[in-house]
């Protein structure tokens, strides 16, 4: 719980010792930090916050840069228009190191999001890997394979992914067409 976590930073702080903890707690942790007043955990928050800003790209992504960045040695996915970056990640990925570039890269893996990964907790964790949001006009580009993914499950993906960038009125009735 959150109180645990303020408890465990506070230990650390006194020990002279570093603290972090997972992003999915970061709303949590801001609020219990401006409560209390405690001035290097609303620092370490807004870092934390910072990183996501300072990472995420502002302006679409093309699929052709995607491809073209998976192609140079990156795991970029795109799932429901997310552009998400799993480089870093890939070796530690349960499923293993393989399954990622051989079912996922260059193509919409929305629906595999959905077989393989049926505990909601995997969402909290699309945060670390967001970067950006595939450009509108190459929705069409993007192969499918898999299919598309249940309309129950991408609702329950964007209701987890409400930080996502808002994309213009005219960008999202596209987007909701192409799925």
């Amino acid at each position: 719980c959150t109180f645990d976590r303020v408890l465990l930073y506070l230990e650390a702080t006194a020990r002279g010792q570093a603290f972090d903890f997972d992003p999915e707690y970061l709303e949590d942790m801001t609020k219990a930090a401006e409560e209390l007043k405690l001035g290097g955990l609303i620092d370490l928050c807004n870092q934390k916050r910072g990183a996501f800003d300072s990472r995420v790209r502002k302006e679409p992504i093309t699929f052709d840069e995607i491809v073209q960045r998976n192609a140079s040695g990156e795991m970029l996915l795109t799932m429901d228009g997310m552009v998400l970056d799993v480089t870093r990640w890939l070796e530690e990925h349960p499923g293993g190191s393989v399954i990622i570039p051989e079912q996922a890269l260059n193509m919409d893996s929305t629906v595999f999001f959905e077989i393989y990964h049926a505990s909601r907790q995997s969402f909290l964790y699309l945060k670390e890997f967001y970067v950006g949001e595939l450009r509108a006009e190459d929705f069409s580009k993007v192969p499918r394979p898999g299919g598309d993914a249940s309309p129950a499950f991408v609702d329950t993906l964007r209701t987890f992914t409400s930080w996502r960038l808002k994309l213009d009125d005219a960008a999202e009735q596209k987007a909701m067409k192409s799925f």
